[in-house]
C-alpha cells in the first residue's frame, strides 16, 4: 500500500520525514499522515514525490510498471482506490469510536434508571397502607397482636405478645394469610380472635 511504500522508499533514499517535507514544501505532519495511512496526496503531489525520491509513481503505489500512455489512467485509478480504502477505514474508525462512547453512556443510563426504580419500589413497599390489631383469648389468657402492611397487602411489620410469636407461625408475607392463620390457630384450640383496630386499606375479613 502507498503508505508502506512511501515509508520504505523514503528510508531507502536516506530521507527523514522532515527533510522530505522540506523538499516537497509541506509540513512534516503531512508526510507523517501519508505514512500512517491517514491521508493520501493528490496526483500532482504524488508526481512530485516520485521526482524527489527518484522512483516511478507506480512503484510508490505498488503497481506494475505500465507504458506511459496507460500510466495516467492507472494513476487515477490507484488514487481512487486508495482514497476509497482510506474513507472506509475512517468510517470504520468512527463507528468504533461511536460504539465506544455510546455503550458506556447507555450502561450508565440503564444503571441510573434501575437504581431509581429500585429506590421507588423499595420506598413504596415500605410505606404503611393499613394496620389491623387483634385481641386473642385462649384458656383464660388474653393476647394482643397486630400487623402493618403496604398497599399490596405485604406485611412490613408485625408484633405483639411473645406467646403468639412462640406458638403461632405468623411469619407470612401476605397479611391476609397471616391473619387467617392466626384465626385458624385459636379457633382450632378453642380460643377466639377479635378485631380491635383497623386503619387504612382493609384486608379480607
Amino acid at each position: 500500500m502507498f503508505n508502506d511504500n512511501l515509508k520504505a522508499i523514503r528510508k531507502e533514499k536516506g530521507y527523514t520525514q522532515e527533510t522530505l517535507a522540506i523538499e516537497l514544501n509541506v509540513v512534516r505532519q503531512t508526510v507523517s499522515k501519508w505514512e500512517k495511512g491517514l491521508s493520501v496526496p493528490d496526483a500532482e503531489m504524488l508526481q512530485k514525490i516520485s521526482e524527489v525520491l527518484d522512483v516511478s509513481v507506480n512503484r510508490l503505489l505498488g503497481a506494475e510498471e505500465l507504458p506511459k500512455e496507460e500510466s495516467r489512467n492507472e494513476l487515477a485509478e490507484q488514487l481512487a482506490r486508495i482514497n476509497e480504502q482510506l474513507a472506509m477505514k475512517n468510517r470504520r474508525a468512527r463507528r468504533i469510536w461511536r460504539a465506544v462512547l455510546i455503550i458506556p453512556l447507555v450502561v450508565i443510563v440503564l444503571l441510573a434508571v434501575a437504581v431509581t426504580l429500585g429506590r421507588v419500589y423499595t420506598a413504596d413497599n415500605r410505606v404503611p397502607a393499613g394496620k389491623v390489631a387483634y385481641t386473642c383469648t385462649l384458656d383464660g389468657e388474653t393476647y394482643g397482636y397486630e400487623f402493618e402492611y403496604n398497599k399490596n397487602y405485604q406485611v412490613i411489620a408485625a408484633g405483639g405478645d411473645g406467646w403468639i410469636s412462640d406458638h403461632v407461625d405468623v411469619q407470612y408475607d401476605d397479611v391476609n394469610q397471616a391473619v387467617a392463620h392466626l384465626k385458624d390457630y385459636f379457633k382450632e384450640h378453642g380460643g377466639t380472635v377479635t378485631l380491635t383496630e383497623q386503619t387504612g386499606i382493609e384486608i379480607n375479613e
